[in-house]
């Protein structure tokens, strides 16, 4: 099975074999929603609750409060998450061993918007987010593998690029 459709969240017995194991992940960002997400949360949760204040005002914000709160949870829950850790590329449930991985490409303002616009790769494996302005764009090496790059949104496109090299580079000297 290729690297990248390997979709569990659970590590494999042979990434802890790498020569970062153990260690804290050298890249970690949760892609936060933007404010819309998070108003369009709020809102519908007071709108539940405000559906009973004709039963019961205590209800109608017993019932709002608790919604709300769920609502946020939710929204934080599932939002993707970018990890570089132990010789593993992992973007939300999607990972890929770091060797299968070409050089990271920082993408900035027109760049980014044309690879995600114009230039869009029906083939590769996308995780964007509107209201970011910066990501990465990664080759995938491996010919097994039906997804020919990873090109994602990250607010902090150098950090992740210097991790997957620096995770790439651990990588070659624990073979060396």
């Amino acid at each position: 099975m290729p690297a990248a459709a390997d979709h569990t969240a659970e590590p494999t017995p042979s990434s802890s074999s790498s020569p970062a194991a153990g260690n804290d992940p050298l890249f970690h960002e949760r892609v936060a929603p933007g404010p819309g997400l998070w108003i369009v949360a709020v809102t519908v949760g007071a709108a539940l609750g405000l559906i009973l204040v004709p039963l019961s005002l205590t209800a109608a914000i017993a019932v709002a409060v608790v919604a709300i709160s769920g609502l946020l949870v939710l929204v934080v829950q599932y939002s993707p998450v970018i990890e570089v850790a132990d010789g593993r590329f992992r973007l939300s449930r999607a990972q890929i061993e770091v060797e299968l991985l070409g050089a990271p490409e920082v993408l900035r303002g027109e760049e980014w918007a044309r690879t995600i616009g114009q230039d869009f790769e029906p083939l590769a494996h996308h995780c964007v987010r509107g209201w970011t302005r910066t990501g990465l764009r990664v080759e995938v090496l491996d010919a097994q593998d039906p997804a020919t790059a990873w090109v994602l949104s990250t607010r902090r496109p150098d950090d992740l690029a210097l991790a997957l090299r620096t995770a790439q580079a651990l990588h070659e000297q624990g073979e060396g």
